[in-house]
């Protein structure tokens, strides 16, 4: 749809990318909300990662609170006591999250359907009782506290800084730009093609000789690095980390997201995750029960729209351009 709006195969890529680069840094001039923006851009880099394994994998995993909250869990550690450079912790935050997400998703791989499923989520209530009884580091129910928002250092003696609102928007929406690369580029590799296929036909992908074990626990790795980088930003978000961080609730977050916003496109997530963060600040400000109308939008779309809300663009696009193509031809 956007090569086609586009007009141009040659700057596809390019042209994809600064179309949604440009569309989400309208969000600070068109959000009433000053802090709304930023949250809807860490939240769009955790539902896209989530999307890697129900979009492109097949795999419906609840466990993403995992990765996202000790990141963010991580990233608040290791700037209150040892004061590192936010992108370091970032990047730390993002291998903290691959490595529990390759330990689980190979133990969760063993099993398929819905006991694959219900073991994602027991993991994800395993690792939100430790962190609620591990006080000392977590804060437990409190949350870990007085989180610093550091200045970005970019050379020595030159500092970036990320204090005010739409300065650290900018932050973000940075790391959300350079992640969206990868992970765009990780799908249109031969590596997500296998991926794909492993989403279609796991058998038949096995039969021809894939290891279909290793390209799962892969797609885990992936997902669980970018959820917990987003966790990172989270924290520095809201300079602190709240147990709902690794809370189920977070991992159902982003799995609305990516159902509402459409899994068969990474751009699907974005949406999302925008309608879901505009739509609850709306909605509880009209009504304290907000969540059954928003669970009553999400069971439509899950049982009369598939493919989403983006899958609802696409479908009016391609009918628009048929329509004027066969205009066009007549004479």
């Amino acid at each position: 749809m956007i090569e086609k709006a586009l007009g141009k195969r040659k700057s596809w890529i390019d042209g994809e990318i600064f179309i949604l680069a440009g569309l989400l840094l309208l969000l600070p001039f068109l959000l009433p909300y000053k802090t709304l923006p930023a949250e809807i851009v860490i939240y769009a880099l955790g539902a896209i990662s989530f999307n890697l394994l129900l979009g492109y994998t097949g795999l419906l995993s609840f466990g993403q609170a995992i990765f996202f909250g000790s990141g963010a869990y991580l990233t608040g550690v290791l700037l209150i006591h040892f004061g590192l450079h936010p992108v370091l912790t970032l990047a730390l935050s993002g291998i903290l999250g691959a490595l529990f997400a390759a330990v689980i998703g190979f133990l969760s791989i063993q099993q398929v359907g819905i006991y694959f499923v219900m073991l994602t989520l027991a993991f994800n209530q395993l690792a939100f009782f430790m962190a609620y009884q591990w006080k000392g580091i977590t804060g437990g129910d409190d949350g870990l506290l007085n989180v610093p928002r550091p200045d970005f250092s970019l050379l020595p003696g030159f500092e970036l800084p990320i204090q005010g609102n739409f300065q650290f928007f900018l932050f973000v929406w940075v790391i959300f730009l350079l992640s969206f690369i990868v992970i765009r580029r990780v799908i249109h590799s031969p590596f997500g093609r296998v991926l794909m296929a492993i989403r279609e036909n796991p058998d038949r992908t096995r039969a021809l000789g894939y290891n279909v074990v290793h390209y799962k626990v892969m797609a885990f790795t992936l997902s669980g690095f970018f959820t917990g980088v987003a966790g990172g930003l989270y924290a520095l978000f809201i300079k602190m980390v709240p147990i709902t961080a690794i809370e189920l609730t977070t991992s159902t977050d982003f799995i609305i997201m990516s159902l509402l916003g459409g899994t068969g496109s990474l751009f699907g997530p974005i949406i999302g995750a925008i309608v879901v963060k505009i739509a609850s600040e709306i909605l509880s400000v009209l009504w304290a029960r907000w969540l059954f109308i928003l669970g009553v939008i999400f069971v439509v779309f899950v049982l009369f729209m598939r493919g989403g809300i983006w899958g609802i663009l696409s479908d009016s696009w391609n009918k628009f351009t048929a329509t004027r193509e066969g205009q066009g031809g007549k004479p």
